[in-house]
């Protein structure tokens, strides 16, 4: 509540900044439940020309949004290729610039020939709500995988020293934990048990395969489930319009669930999947900030 309090009194000043500088372009970036009103205030009493910068996630859900989106916003630029079918019946422009991350994770043939053996990389997430919901039920994995493999490491990077104190299960002995490293974690790492996020593609993009998983407490599921318009939630079976690596929803979280998930990865290795990463790699390369900084010059100079 006091973090809401504090973003709504930001974005009142920033309102009221705004009003008075009359800038010739707004370009909100990311947090659209943030930057929307900002948009729409600017242009219903100042005519101010609009960008979002990051589409919010109507392909996903709530599309009824790009209605609304249409009396403010005069331009969205996308990080991902799949985002602009959402858009086709409105008059919003629509431009794929791509995402940021295939110019920031390179990968040689080294980097990928080198990765540690029998190397298990778990991610958590950042929130908290993901690490309590999530968690534990990695490590209870882990430490059935490690009995029935002692080869394997598991490393876990935690985005806080203060999200340790979430787990309850022991992690002493079975989990290399660090903080803050997960992109070098990642690198370095044969496989991965990944909570559904960006981390996802930072995964595929640092060529290392994973199971994305994906809880939310059961009342909200409730009522997005039927506003959900998607089959596939992680992010590289979205870009790549296939399950193309295995994800588990909810329910479906389970040790057993989870182990079968990683086992088959590991059974077709790597060989199997590179093509598609590399694929996947090439479609995000799309001129990123370059791109868009060059959409938001010809809007402003229309």
């Amino acid at each position: 509540l006091l973090k809401l309090k504090t973003l709504l009194r930001l974005r009142k000043e920033l309102k009221a900044f705004l009003a008075k500088e009359k800038p010739d372009i707004f370009v909100g970036i990311d947090s659209p439940d943030f930057n929307l009103p900002i948009a729409k205030f600017l242009k219903k009493t100042h005519r101010i020309k609009t960008v979002q910068y990051v589409s919010p996630s109507v392909w996903a859900w709530r599309k009824g949004r790009i209605k609304s989106m249409e009396k403010f916003i005069d331009s969205v630029l996308t990080l991902f290729p799949f985002e602009g079918k959402s858009y086709l019946s409105s008059s919003i422009n629509v431009s794929y610039v791509g995402h940021p991350l295939p110019y920031k994770i390179n990968l040689n043939e080294n980097d990928i020939k080198n990765k540690k053996e029998n190397s298990v990389a778990l991610l958590p997430g950042s929130r908290k709500s993901e690490i309590s919901l999530i968690g534990n039920l990695m490590v209870k994995t882990a430490r059935e995988l490690k009995e029935e493999n002692p080869a394997l490491t598991f490393f876990m990077p935690l985005a806080s020293k203060s999200h340790l104190s979430l787990f309850t299960e022991d992690m002493d002995d079975l989990i290399n934990v660090s903080y803050g490293d997960s992109q070098d974690i990642l690198r370095k790492s044969r496989l991965a048990i990944i909570t559904s996020g960006t981390a996802t593609l930072e995964s595929v993009l640092s060529y290392t395969p994973c199971v994305t998983l994906y809880r939310t407490n059961w009342l909200s599921y409730k009522l997005i489930k039927p506003l959900l318009t998607i089959e596939n939630f992680s992010l590289p079976n979205l870009i790549s319009g296939k399950e193309l690596l295995p994800e588990l929803l909810q329910e479906e979280l389970t040790v057993e669930n989870i182990k079968g998930a990683l086992n088959s990865l590991d059974q077709k290795g790597l060989d199997y999947y590179s093509d598609e990463f590399e694929q996947l790699k090439r479609s995000l390369k799309a001129g990123g900030a370059s791109k868009a900084s060059s959409e938001i010059l010809h809007l402003l100079n229309c």
